[in-house]
């Protein structure tokens, strides 16, 4: 029988360093605190922290709709797609260590998932304004959001 082909092991991406000269001022949080939500800033979270009370469902507020699709970048006049050769990162940049240089990326085609958060008191008659985000790097969309 058969095996299936393992993957290669991954390389570790390269980390930057927050408190780098050139980068906004950062304050590092304690594990498990969470920014303040009344105060400006640039914060850094610990590795595990409590999910923000206004992303909790809540009774008596209106509940919308996900909407998931799959877009092809092919279909795009404006970003046909980008791609990274494998098991390659950037470099940071020896002049500005705020900035990463990539010379492995080439332009190919891509496909992904995409979710879409739509209000339950929207109308076609009263449209609103949405922006929706995936920063899943495995291709899973993100939770959904509005704004």
């Amino acid at each position: 029988m058969a095996q299936a082909p393992t993957a290669a092991a991954r390389p570790t991406p390269p980390t930057r360093d927050p408190h780098t000269p050139g980068y906004v001022t950062a304050k590092d949080l304690p594990d498990g605190a969470n920014a303040p939500a009344k105060e400006d800033g640039n914060f850094i979270l610990g590795p595990t922290h409590n999910p923000a009370p206004e992303m909790t469902a809540q009774e008596g507020v209106p509940q919308g709709s996900v909407f998931t699709f799959t877009m092809e970048s092919a279909d795009s006049r404006i970003y046909p797609g980008i791609a990274r050769e494998a098991n390659t990162f950037g470099q940071t940049d020896p002049t500005d260590p705020a900035r990463m240089v990539v010379t492995t990326s080439h332009p190919a085609p891509y496909t992904r998932q995409v979710a879409v958060y739509v209000p339950s008191n929207t109308s076609p008659a009263r449209p609103r304004r949405s922006l929706s985000g995936r920063t899943d790097p495995t291709g899973r969309c993100s939770r959904p959001w509005t704004i």
